[in-house]
């Protein structure tokens, strides 16, 4: 019997010894329910390996089938929500590019990421859906709600009462009257203070930070099970998360833009950091059970 040369055989094996090797893990896979340039690459900044699903434009059964394949779900910016889904107050006509398509897709996504306790993080729009899709309600326009509703109340809080100035770590105060949309997007901001004892806050490791803005809706009424974790300084609703979190998949709502801040503001950087841990840490859970 011949002998196979040492040489002939190494080489032969190597490809199958280093696919089983047990230090290689899989690139994690985030799903977005709509994917950007920007979303795209403040995720990667905290993983390159990641693999992004765009969930846009498909039909909500074949988006779930995706989704079963992620570790995560980021439901991300765009146009208003169809005001049919929800109580709403104010004027419907001041809504805009509402794609009612892309509202039952992301509904159905985030009954599922639920069922599945999968980690989900909103922004913008994305947390005023996860809001919406649990039961609650949306100022449909900021500006003319203002002007509606000045003694309007939500939970026990006067919405549009005047605001009392934050002080910032560097001496300067937020004005009470706080502009949440503007012109140039890229460059508007506001101050938002978080809840000293959300989950939020403990991510963040701040009381105020400056965000990047851009919203004329924001939240209204709380959805089931949701507290919020923030606010600007007229009383507006800036982030959400579970009001009780046992037994119940990592949540996020933020109305801010962490994808067009640089990594190092924490209400960016660390907000990612957590997300993608949670990520990774659902990816693990899901490997053991297989």
């Amino acid at each position: 019997m011949k002998k196979i040369p040492c040489g002939i055989l190494v080489c032969f094996l190597f490809p199958f010894l280093f696919s089983f090797s047990p230090g290689k893990e899989k690139p994690l896979k985030i799903a977005l329910t709509k994917a950007s340039p920007n979303y795209m690459d403040w995720i990667t900044k905290g993983n390159s390996s990641i693999i992004i699903v765009d969930l846009n434009n498909l039909k909500p059964a074949e988006a779930i089938q995706k989704l079963h394949d992620c570790a995560a779900l980021v439901l991300t910016g765009g146009g208003d929500i169809d005001p049919s889904l929800y109580k709403n107050t104010g004027n419907n006509e001041d809504c805009k590019d509402i794609d009612v398509n892309r509202d039952k897709l992301e509904k159905a996504v985030i009954d599922e990421a639920l069922t599945q306790k999968m980690p989900i993080l909103g922004i913008c729009r994305g947390e005023q859906m996860l809001n919406v899709a649990l039961g609650g309600s949306l100022i449909t326009d900021i500006p003319s709600f203002k002007k509606l509703k000045k003694n309007l109340t939500n939970g026990g809080n006067t919405l549009l009462k005047h605001a009392i100035a934050v002080d910032l770590d560097n001496g300067k105060k937020e004005p009470a009257e706080v502009i949440h949309q503007c012109d140039d997007y890229l460059h508007c901001y506001h101050t938002v203070r978080l809840e000293s004892t959300s989950l939020l806050r403990s991510i963040i490791g701040f009381d105020t930070g400056f965000v990047t803005t851009n919203h004329h809706q924001a939240i209204l009424t709380l959805g089931n099970g949701l507290k919020k974790n923030a606010q600007s300084a007229d009383s507006v609703i800036e982030g959400i998360e579970w009001n009780e979190p046992k037994g119940k998949s990592f949540m996020l709502g933020v109305q801010w833009h962490p994808e067009r801040m640089d990594t190092s503001n924490a209400f960016s950087g660390k907000l990612l950091q957590r997300f993608l841990a949670e990520a990774k840490k659902y990816a693990s859970t899901l490997q053991k059970v297989k």
